[in-house]
């Protein structure tokens, strides 16, 4: 019995001393109120610096948690007290892994995405079972509160929060008789990227998107009134810790002279194809002249000439049915930019899979499944 409560005395003042570093310098509750055996004991590593930053609704924050493992105990699981408030934050990483770490400890990086202003990191329970089998003991870490700012008051704010983020590439085309279409290439680090939304614009989102690393990326599109000669707006920068801004100037490819092509879209292919023609329509010739005016090469240029003026001038009319979904790209997931409410006739301009991209009588452009023409 004395041998024991030695044994309890040597331990407790084993477990002050590594973790003499706490904030009252002294050992957590948790290791001294079972009259077993304390097996397990976790803390916030970062807790410090996590509690006196300034962090902005949005942004995704990471918490590393540390716990040790005594006398052969075994690591059951973990538990957040309480819940999780999704109204308040997102746990991104739900299945992380504690991994050993050098000096013995186990370590996990959990990921939360701040939604309010009066979010709080709920206590984290881990639970251990002993060598035995004979019972199980936990340790649970405290609720840590955060400073936590809305950037919302900035009126050019899009939502974003990142170490970087960036336009790679943008185009804008005519949409329809009144609007133009924005497109442009978004890149990220360390960000919010889904959050993004341009205030007072009616119709925007996201074609595609990436958004399961830590560098997120996008094609975002937006609607704007043809008036609208270029548009800005603002990202919170956390390395430079401001907003900054991004530019795009507003100028309808179909309005440039030098690429007038994009008013009458041409299929690559086509394109491709009619080059391909006509370097067969050259060796035809040579043929022609080289082997003594044989009429079977003649015969085959005449052919090839009128496929390569029929493939050239030719625009294929058809009837795109009512309900169907005109899309941005010929994808299924693709964003829908209109549903026809009856029939009318439209210009088919390109190829892609089971998608045609169709041009109807008011210029507008977008791809729609095959089966939705006639």
């Amino acid at each position: 019995m004395k041998k024991n409560l030695f044994l309890s005395i040597i331990f407790i003042l084993f477990c002050h001393f590594l973790y003499s570093d706490d904030d009252n310098g002294s050992i957590p509750p948790s290791m001294i109120d079972s009259n077993k055996a304390k097996i397990i004991y976790v803390k916030v590593e970062n807790l410090d610096e996590i509690s006196k930053s300034s962090i902005y609704v949005g942004q995704n924050i990471k918490i590393t948690y540390s716990l040790l493992l005594f006398s052969n105990a075994r690591f059951v699981g973990t538990e957040f007290v309480g819940g999780i408030d999704e109204n308040q934050l997102i746990l991104r990483n739900p299945n992380t892994k504690w991994k050993l770490s050098a000096d013995g400890s186990y370590q996990a990086v959990y990921e939360y995405k701040i939604k309010t202003t009066d979010a709080i990191i709920p206590p984290l329970k881990v639970i251990a079972l002993s060598s035995d089998g004979g019972y199980s003991d936990s340790s649970t870490s405290p609720a840590i509160k955060l400073n936590i700012i809305d950037l919302y008051q900035n009126k050019k704010y899009v939502g974003v929060v990142a170490d970087e983020l960036s336009v790679s590439r943008y185009r804008t085309k005519t949409y329809d008789n009144l609007n133009n279409i924005l497109v442009f290439e978004l890149e990220s680090k360390n960000s919010n990227l889904e959050d993004m939304k341009i205030p007072n614009v009616p119709k925007q989102g996201f074609e595609s998107s990436n958004f399961d690393t830590d560098n997120p990326e996008g094609i975002y599109y937006c609607i704007l009134p043809k008036n609208i000669q270029d548009i800005s707006f603002e990202y919170f920068s956390l390395q430079e810790d401001k907003f900054k801004t991004i530019k795009m100037r507003i100028i309808p490819v179909d309005d440039i002279v030098s690429t007038q092509d994009d008013v009458k879209p041409k299929n690559n292919f086509l394109l491709f194809s009619n080059i391909f023609t006509m370097v067969i329509l050259i060796l035809l010739l040579i043929a022609y002249f080289a082997f003594k005016r044989r009429k079977i090469f003649l015969v085959l240029f005449v052919i090839l000439l009128v496929y390569l003026l029929w493939n050239t001038f030719y625009t294929q009319q058809v009837i795109l049915l009512s309900g169907s979904k005109i899309r941005i790209l010929p994808t299924y997931n693709s964003t829908i930019l209109e549903i026809p409410t009856k029939d009318e006739r439209v210009e088919i301009i390109d190829r892609h899979g089971k998608y045609y991209k169709i041009k109807t009588d008011d210029e507008k452009t977008g791809w729609v499944d095959k089966n939705d023409i006639k």
